[in-house]
């Protein structure tokens, strides 16, 4: 068990800094894009690329600088931070010493929570108004096996969390 809240460690951290990245850069292009600040670049064909801070160096480049493709742009890149910021909670709940928690459960719960019911709903509404072309009904099934997968998980955790608070009681 050591080993795994190593890992869960490591990957906890990662993944925290890899969604405050997402969230950071959706905040970074929506402020560059809104007010075309010094970092804001147009380029040909209506199309956009925003900077690495100070620099001249393309961070972001954008297919159309209309608003619709920079809403969808900056929703999609907030959208998977929120994703990596329910994941790394997951392995939160994985690096804690006593592993059957309500803490824990509910993490779990909000990861499957997101994956099968939130992410596919966006994914719909997105597909509808998207300029872009993804492949949305792949990305939805690969939520939703991360989903299911969570959930079984989670029910598993719901037992430990009854198993351990019954032997609480005794001790």
């Amino acid at each position: 068990m050591k080993l795994v809240r190593i890992i869960a460690s490591f990957l906890f951290v990662l993944v925290r800094i890899v969604a405050l990245f997402y969230l950071l850069t959706a905040i970074y292009a929506l402020i560059n894009c809104l007010f075309e600040g010094p970092f804001f670049e147009k380029i040909e064909n209506n199309r956009f690329a925003i900077n690495f801070p100070f620099t001249t160096q393309h961070f972001l480049l954008g297919s159309e600088y209309t608003l619709e493709y920079v809403v969808e742009m900056v929703l999609g890149l907030a959208l998977y931070g929120f994703f990596f910021l329910v994941l790394s909670n997951v392995f939160k709940t994985f690096k804690q010493e006593r592993l059957f928690t309500k803490a824990g459960l509910k993490n779990l719960k909000q990861f499957y929570q997101f994956n099968l019911l939130l992410y596919p709903v966006l994914a719909i509404l997105w597909s509808l108004f998207s300029v872009e072309d993804f492949p949305f009904f792949a990305m939805i099934v690969a939520h939703a096996i991360m989903g299911i997968f969570i959930f079984f998980m989670a029910a598993i955790f719901q037992q430990g969390v009854n198993l351990q608070n019954e032997q609480d009681l005794y001790i």
